[in-house]
């Protein structure tokens, strides 16, 4: 599991913490974790400290793509402002451990995404998906290979997912393509919210939503998703916004019967928060993220501590 980039609130300097650094944690026993690239060591040849990024790791190097800082790179550390995201591409090669910021070759669209943050990142094969975020609904691609940014427009007769940010997506290697689960779009409370699964698939430019048997996982955003055995996990986030009201709830998705299965609630509700699953364990990580509500009496409560969940082996399917 690789973590890098992100933000908390300090409380005993009163003040927000940028953090530009990047880390490792092993997932298979003795479980530690590995400090990459240190604190405020990366320097003006580094991204700069933001939250909402997305990133996605392709062989051994790590992508991170937009995000915020609330203009802080510009005033200081106080008084953070709207629109003020990155539009840059940064590719961190974890094997010599440095930051490069991503030139995009003139075959391909001259800028790329532009500037945004909540938005997704998922790799299938040697491209990067990114799509929406702040509100937009489009694609785009970055190709490792050649180091070209393509946008992909949706058939004008097919549905699609539409705008939305706080979503997730994950890699469905089996069918070349991801899934893209909840989100919101601008609007207040639950209504705003999403539940919806799609699926996209690179090769023929096709979206498909995928429908689901009831119980399934209320609306939310800034939760977390990854995939296991061709099934896909759903883990916390908020069924509110604004004023979040944090889930605990663990959910499994299988394609093959379009139905979920809720699994055991994390120790914690939190949002914005990452899981990453290990294949040869059958085991969900989970680390990070923000409580809300009654869970955080002291406004900003983050979260650094690493939980895990063993699923069971007959949970398991190849349909995605």
């Amino acid at each position: 599991m690789i973590i890098t980039h992100g933000y908390y609130y300090d409380r005993i300097h009163g003040a927000p913490s940028w953090r530009d650094d990047t880390w490792a944690f092993s997932l298979t026993s003795p479980h530690k974790w590995r400090n990459i690239v240190p604190l405020g060591k990366g320097g003006s040849g580094a991204p700069h400290g933001r939250y909402g990024h997305v990133v996605a790791l392709h062989g051994s190097d790590l992508y991170l793509h937009g995000g915020t800082d609330g203009g802080t790179r510009i005033h200081g550390e106080h008084g953070f402002q709207m629109s003020m995201e990155f539009d840059d591409l940064w590719r961190l090669s974890l094997l010599d451990q440095t930051w490069e910021l991503m030139q995009p070759g003139e075959a391909g669209h001259p800028y790329g995404p532009g500037k945004r943050y909540l938005h997704s990142a998922v790799t299938v094969g040697d491209d990067i998906w990114f799509y929406a975020g702040s509100n937009r609904s489009d694609l785009w691609g970055w190709n490792t290979l050649q180091n070209i940014w393509h946008q992909v427009i949706p058939h004008p007769d097919r549905p699609w997912p539409g705008s939305r940010q706080g979503h997730k997506a994950a890699a469905l290697p089996e069918r070349q393509g991801f899934v893209v689960s909840g989100g919101t779009r601008w609007g207040f409370g639950g209504r705003a919210l999403l539940d919806d699964l799609w699926v996209y698939k690179p090769k023929l430019n096709l979206w498909e939503q995928l429908h689901v048997r009831q119980p399934s996982p209320v609306p939310r955003l800034y939760h977390s998703v990854a995939t296991l055995n061709g099934r896909m996990i759903l883990s916390g986030g908020s069924s509110n916004s604004p004023g979040m009201v944090c889930e605990d709830e663990t959910w499994i998705y299988s394609p093959l019967h379009s139905q979920w299965t809720q699994l055991p609630s994390a120790p914690i509700k939190v949002y914005h928060h990452t899981i990453v699953t290990h294949e040869p364990t059958q085991t969900v990580f989970m680390f990070g993220g923000h409580l809300c509500g009654p869970d955080s009496p002291e406004r900003h409560a983050y979260m650094n501590g690493v939980y895990k969940l063993k699923i069971p082996a007959e949970n398991s399917d190849q349909d995605l």
